[in-house]
């Protein structure tokens, strides 16, 4: 039979273990550093656990989140700098490894999608992070970032739309490779 302070402390692991790295993805590419990303983590977590997060039966995805932005922020204001976009973040997640010619040509291609990204604004490019990258839905979004469900339903629209835009006006310097079927 467990204690509760043992339920708890493994509950908090598990809430850790989901996540550490999410977070410290969010909060890099905000600072733009990666020690800042795992101090505003730590104090994300240290706030959670202070806060009695754990009684709430709530997802705790939208607190962690709104926690996390607004110390990475106030990192960013007091060195007067925000970096939204960081090639290194981008992880392969596929079991398994595809031929160095495909790797390539990924990495070429992850490179490319995120200099496009970058030249978004911040909040478009915030969006885009929190809904692709951690799955969070409209009304999360608009809890971390203090704004409605509504306007993150335009901002991703706009950010969206502009991407294709910018997208299809340098992918036309691309030749395509499609070799021939032999008849």
């Amino acid at each position: 039979m467990r204690s509760g302070r043992t339920a708890k402390l493994e509950k908090f692991e598990d809430i850790v273990h989901r996540f550490e790295i999410p977070l410290l993805q969010y909060a890099r590419r905000i600072t733009g550093d990666r020690e800042q990303a795992r101090d505003v983590v730590q104090e994300t977590f240290v706030k959670f656990q202070r806060n009695g997060a754990l009684r709430s039966e709530d997802e705790p995805a939208t607190w962690l989140f709104t926690v996390c932005r607004n110390a990475a922020l106030n990192v960013c204001r007091k060195e007067r700098r925000m970096v939204y976009v960081d090639e290194e973040v981008i992880e392969a997640r596929e079991s398994e490894q595809p031929m160095p010619f495909d790797q390539l040509e990924q990495k070429e291609a992850t490179g490319f999608l995120l200099r496009i990204v970058g030249t978004l604004p911040p909040r478009q490019q915030e969006v885009i992070q929190l809904k692709f990258q951690n799955d969070l839905s409209y009304q999360q979004i608009a809890e971390i970032m203090q704004t409605t469900a509504n306007n993150v339903g335009v901002l991703l629209h706009t950010a969206l739309k502009t991407l294709r835009e910018r997208y299809a006006q340098v992918a036309g310097d691309f030749i395509p490779f499609n070799p021939k079927p032999n008849e």
